[in-house]
Parts: structure tokens; C-alpha cells; sequence
């Protein structure tokens, strides 16, 4: 049931993308907006919780750049996938008091994708950290992560952009997408591997499409398709991409 004057939060995945996503939280505290509900996938889910538990914008900056998710330090030959997510396990144990989403400060959706089953699945109650680290579980990178009987991964890969929870309980919502597509040439749409990219990026595009209709607000800086999602070395840019753009769109919203 929705209730009267409470404003949902949707942050997509993005991989280092997410560090627009503390841009637009940050504007939203200028503007004196403050999340009732947040439902986030991959980079979302890590960005949105660890701000569910009451940590500053700040604090999760530094989290996204001092955390190096892809150090060789991480890396497994013995699991399915390149990086053991128990590393950044411990890592996140030490930003919540306590294992559990009844713990935050603002109620938080996570959505995963269940391998075997084929469909998303949320977490919004129990422990969180187990369902954070699944959601941003990249396949063939990072290992499934085994977590209340399911195998579950990447939640981008069913659902990057997961407003559904929200749309029951939120009278307003405001969406923030950080995938959006540049336009390309044929010039550079020459190989195999650059096909491939790009008709993966339009489906991820197009799966999504039709839910941005559902926010009041929508937020998706268009130049964040120039910056890598594996690649940090612009955070600053990219966190004044997702501030500017907030800004720019939340105006009217206040």
C-alpha cells in the first residue's frame, strides 16, 4: 500500500559509475530531499545501503576509492569467477553496526539474480551483507555468492534498474540510471568485440527502458557512457556528473 509523501530512491548498477550515485545524494541533501525507501542493484545496492546505514556522502566516496575491487589480492582459481567476494566481505562488516537491513537507518531493497531459478530476487530483511556482495557479483568475474539456499549473482543481469518494490509503497519516486547509451559511429563498430559490447549495452538499455516512465524524477547523466565501469581514475568527474545532473533535474521537485 502506498503511503502519502514518501519518496522512493532507484539507483541502478554501473560498476565505478555508482560514485554518480553519492553525486546525487549529495544533492539531494542540499535540496533538503531525503529518501523514505531506496531499492538498489550492483553498484546501487553498495551505494544505497552503506547511505541506509548512515554513513555520509563523503564516507562512501572514499569507500569507492579506496576499495580496490579488482586486486590481484582478490583474485581465486578455486571458484567459479576471477574475484573471491570474501575479501570484500570482511571489508563491508566493518562500515554496519550490525549484519542486517532491520539495522538501517531508511529501509533498503537489494536485487539479485537467482542463477538457477532465472529471475530477480529481492532482499529487504535478514542479514544484508551477504545480498549486497551477491548483487554486485559480476558473472565470471566475481564468484556466485550462496546465500539462503540460492545461487545468486550480478542482480543487473535480470533487473538493473529495480523500481518494482518501490511502485507498492512509494508516492513519489525519483530514478537515477547509469548506463545511458552516447551515440557511436561505424568506424568504430569494426570488430567482433565492439559489436558484441554494444548490442549487450542496447539490451541492457531496452530491459529498462519502459520503467523510467514510472519516476516522477529521472536522473541519468548521458556522459557517463564515456567512462569505463571497471575504471575509477575519473571518480571526481564522475561524481560531478550525478551531482550536476541531480541538481539540474531535482529543481522543480523540492
Amino acid at each position: 500500500m502506498k503511503r502519502k509523501n514518501t519518496v522512493g530512491l532507484v539507483l541502478s548498477g554501473g560498476g565505478y559509475r555508482g560514485i554518480a550515485h553519492i553525486g546525487v545524494l549529495k544533492a539531494m541533501e542540499e535540496l533538503g530531499i531525503k529518501p523514505d525507501y531506496i531499492s538498489g542493484t550492483s553498484a546501487g545496492a553498495i551505494v544505497g545501503s552503506l547511505y541506509s546505514a548512515g554513513h555520509s556522502c563523503d564516507k562512501i566516496f572514499d569507500f569507492f576509492l579506496n576499495t580496490e575491487l579488482f586486486s590481484y589480492h582478490n583474485y581465486t582459481l578455486k571458484k567459479p569467477g576471477l574475484i573471491d567476494g570474501s575479501k570484500i566481505e570482511s571489508l563491508l562488516k566493518t562500515y554496519f553496526k550490525e549484519d542486517s537491513f532491520e539495522g538501517l537507518k531508511i529501509p533498503m531493497y537489494i536485487a539479485t539474480t537467482d542463477l538457477i531459478h532465472a529471475k530477480t530476487r529481492y532482499f529487504n530483511s535478514g542479514p544484508i551483507i551477504k545480498p549486497i556482495i551477491a548483487s554486485s557479483s559480476v558473472p565470471g568475474i566475481f564468484s556466485p555468492i550462496v546465500f539462503n539456499d540460492f545461487l545468486l549473482c550480478d542482480g543487473g543481469v535480470t533487473n538493473n534498474f529495480p523500481v518494482e518494490p518501490l511502485l507498492i509503497t512509494c508516492d513519489k519516486i525519483i530514478g537515477v540510471f547509469l548506463n545511458s547509451l552516447l551515440e557511436t559511429s561505424k568506424e568504430k563498430l569494426t570488430s567482433t568485440k565492439s559489436v558484441l559490447e554494444r548490442a549487450y549495452k542496447i539490451t541492457r538499455v531496452n530491459a529498462s527502458e519502459d520503467k523510467f516512465k514510472s519516476c516522477d524524477v529521472f536522473i541519468a547523466p548521458k556522459e557517463l557512457g564515456r567512462h569505463e565501469i571497471f575504471s575509477k581514475t575519473h571518480a571526481n568527474e564522475i561524481f560531478e556528473m550525478g551531482y550536476q545532473e541531480a541538481k539540474l533535474k531535482l529543481n522543480h521537485f523540492v
